[in-house]
């Protein structure tokens, strides 16, 4: 039996069929992606910000072989079944779909979101997708990123915290 947060992880197909459904009632979806590797406070703030946009929130998310091209062949630490449970277990997070593409372009043209989002880190002309979701009647948001959160400064802390052999270099904890 599927958990429920299972039942929100979808084919693109099935996505896009959720989409065209909620389109239909009126529900304003908002959409983004990532890799969302190791999840953080930078994670849960931006998502929470997302989903208060619109009505319904989906979540692109890198496999793991697109996340290994753009972050390097160590990553991800978690892999994207775990991921993507992990995303559709958080109740601001309504649909999770895959997708291996380099970009999420042609999801986005699949779902067609009334609202793009994604962190102010990036301009709205260099978010993949702005252009054809504000010409089809839509708008692209940028949301303020929590400063000092990232997986890639995570994954540091912790390598520095540990030596070689797994050994904890300094600290408190040590017994």
């Amino acid at each position: 039996m599927n958990s429920p947060a299972e039942t929100k992880i979808l084919t693109r197909q099935e996505a896009v069929r959720q989409a065209g459904q909620w389109h239909t009632e009126g529900l304003r979806i908002v959409f983004t992606n990532g890799c969302f590797d190791i999840l953080h406070l930078g994670h849960i703030d931006y998502l929470e910000k997302a989903r208060q946009l619109g009505d319904k929130l989906i979540l692109g998310l890198n496999t793991d072989a697109s996340v290994s091209c753009i972050k390097g062949p160590l990553r991800p630490v978690v892999d994207e079944y775990a991921r993507a449970r992990i995303m559709a277990s958080l109740a601001f997070v309504d649909a999770v779909t895959l997708f291996g593409e380099s970009t999420p372009l042609e999801l986005i043209q699949a779902v067609r979101p009334d609202i793009l989002v994604k962190g102010d880190d990036y301009a709205v002309k260099d978010i993949v997708g702005a252009d054809f979701v504000i010409q089809n009647g839509g708008s692209v948001q940028t949301i303020p990123l929590v400063r000092g959160y990232s997986t890639t400064a995570l994954i540091e802390k912790i390598r520095k915290a540990y030596d070689g052999a797994g050994q904890r270099v300094s600290g408190p904890d040590q017994r």
